[in-house]
């Protein structure tokens, strides 16, 4: 039984390019060869054609096979085969315009009602967007069956300690309900790379003593700062989404801690999320990949499902074997 706790849906990351937010140009370089072997593209083949046609081109072709491919009944099917059992869906609100209006809840928000019980809704939020936005994220929790809060600070422009998501972390403390927060390294060139650091989470945490943070892809490259800020923050958990598992296996890949506390001091903190989508990665083979990590069965139980059963009071108990 697993619980996916950083995703979304396929049809968010299959727009077409001229849909895509300029900044975005680095990250469809980097993961347009992954979800083009998600259509049966080789990366070899992707490449090749980028040499002759736009990369927007290219990847509209790629888009348009994964539409089809991944059609909602296909789409639970893969989790089904996989033991997902709530598969998360990041609502994201992008930007730096303030004058844009907040996302919209309301498309998550039918999904969400149409298939009880098998997603977790992430309501996004943006704070150059102010009250709007707050007024949205309220509704999509209290209104429309959301479970989270989604926020990117490297999308924003803004440390997670700015004071302008300070609303919203209140809103999260008086409805008991986890924020994910990307921690990790963005690709934005004009974005610091420090900008989402996982000691810009101390001040949210210390502020807001019930505040329940997941802290997105694992706080890398700064893996001894994450373990220390998991060691003494009660409220803190972390996934280790959007990063090839056998690798952080891996020696001398900047995991090592990680999983050396895993079994250990964290074992209470870890919850599986894969952002199999965004890596072009089957879930299953995320999950194969998992299976080789050096966890005790009982922690390995705690990472898939039982920690985020907690996070988000889902109410789930391990099925019996009947004979």
């Amino acid at each position: 039984m697993i619980i996916d706790c950083s995703n979304t849906l396929p049809e968010f990351l299959f727009e077409s390019p001229e849909e895509m937010d300029p900044k975005n140009t680095e990250y469809r370089l980097l993961f347009g060869p992954k979800w083009a072997q998600l259509a049966g593209m080789t990366k070899e083949e992707f490449f090749k054609k980028t040499e002759s046609q736009s990369v927007a081109k290219v990847m509209n072709d790629v888009y348009s096979k994964l539409q089809d491919k991944f059609s909602m009944e296909n789409f639970l099917n893969m989790l089904h085969e996989s033991d997902v059992v709530y598969h998360a869906i990041h609502n994201m609100d992008y930007g730096r315009d303030g004058n844009d209006p907040p996302v919209d809840h309301d498309y998550i928000g039918v999904i969400l009602t149409k298939y009880p019980n098998r997603f977790i809704g992430y309501a996004g939020f943006n704070p150059h967007k102010g009250t709007e936005s707050l007024k949205t994220v309220r509704r999509a929790i209290t209104e429309q069956g959301y479970k989270a809060v989604v926020i990117p600070p490297y999308e924003h422009g803004l440390k997670a300690d700015d004071r302008r998501y300070y609303p919203l972390y209140a809103l999260c403390d008086e409805f008991d309900i986890p924020i994910w927060i990307h921690s990790s390294i963005n690709y934005f060139r004009e974005t610091s790379v420090f900008l989402d650091h996982p000691s810009n989470l101390e001040a949210p945490l210390m502020d807001f003593k019930n505040l329940k943070i997941i802290a997105g892809h694992g706080g890398w490259p700064w893996i001894p700062d994450m373990i220390a800020m998991l060691l003494k923050y009660e409220n803190l958990y972390v996934d280790t989404s959007a990063f090839r598992p056998r690798y952080i296996a891996e020696p001398n890949t900047g995991w090592d801690m990680f999983m050396y506390y895993a079994n250990t001091l964290i074992q209470d903190k870890i919850v599986f999320g894969s952002d199999w989508l965004t890596m072009g990665m089957p879930i299953k083979d995320v999950i194969k990949e998992i299976e080789e990590w050096p966890l005790k069965d009982s922690v390995r139980e705690k990472f898939y499902w039982k920690n985020a059963n907690k996070i988000f009071k889902l109410g789930l108990q391990k099925p019996t074997l009947t004979k």
